[in-house]
């Protein structure tokens, strides 16, 4: 907070009287936390035969202790796909190791650890109460570059939440953060509806639907962990 103190002397009569105006520069009431959701997200893509994108996604990088894992939606994974990280310059093979269908979510793992994007430690909000809260998450939607955006919850549902803020095909997979840096839910879709004056879609970007993470608590991830790392040295 900056002040600016002006001081002005004013002879009507006597020389010695001083009055002082005093200039507040304020800074915006309100602040969103980029810092974790921009540091963790990441392009999740999929390749054709020559190594071309031909479709992507986004997702978020966090670790618990000395594991690494990576939330997405569930909706970006197919049956004859294989998705990889967006590295930077490198594409590194993504393992899903959970997929929850009927919430969207799911759990993947790199078959190394990202060197330019920071996992970061997982902390979940699983508050019911959460109507009005301030919510942010960075991605990639459609054509556009890595970008952050804010929102408001505006309805709560007992799988989900809808958020007032921006999404496109390409912000699917996002996680979602509380202002303080919690998780709280996965980008799941956007709304669409028809004008009844039109035979096609019509987007409203500013309705977006997250399904919320209140199932994936530390300790269910630390197990699941576990569990696959188990499989892995049976193989």
């Amino acid at each position: 907070m900056l002040w600016l103190l002006f001081s002005c002397m004013l002879g009507y009569q006597k020389e010695d009287e001083l009055t002082t105006i005093s200039i507040e520069q304020t800074y915006s009431t309100h602040h969103y936390n980029i810092d974790k959701p921009l540091k963790s997200s990441l392009k999740i893509v999929s390749l054709d035969e020559n190594n071309n994108e031909v479709g992507h996604g986004s997702g978020n990088y966090f670790k618990i202790g000395g594991n690494h894992f990576i939330i997405s939606a569930s909706h970006l994974v197919k049956d004859d796909d294989i998705l990889w990280a967006h590295d930077h310059d490198n594409y590194i093979m993504l393992l899903l190791i959970h997929n929850d269908v009927d919430n969207d979510i799911a759990i993947l793992i790199p078959y190394r650890k990202l060197e330019n994007i920071t996992p970061i430690n997982y902390s979940l909000n699983n508050k019911k109460n959460i109507l009005g809260s301030s919510v942010v998450y960075a991605g990639f939607p459609a054509d556009i570059n890595q970008s952050v955006f804010s929102g408001m919850v505006s309805k709560v549902s007992s799988k989900g939440f809808s958020m007032q803020g921006f999404a496109l095909p390409g912000s699917s997979g996002s996680v979602v953060f509380d202002n303080s840096g919690k998780v709280m839910g996965v980008v799941s879709a956007v709304k669409v509806g028809y004008n009844g004056l039109s035979p096609f879609p019509e987007m409203y970007p500013t309705l977006v639907y997250v399904s919320r993470l209140n199932q994936y608590s530390r300790k269910r991830m630390k197990e699941m962990m576990a569990k696959w790392k188990s499989s892995q040295s049976e193989l």
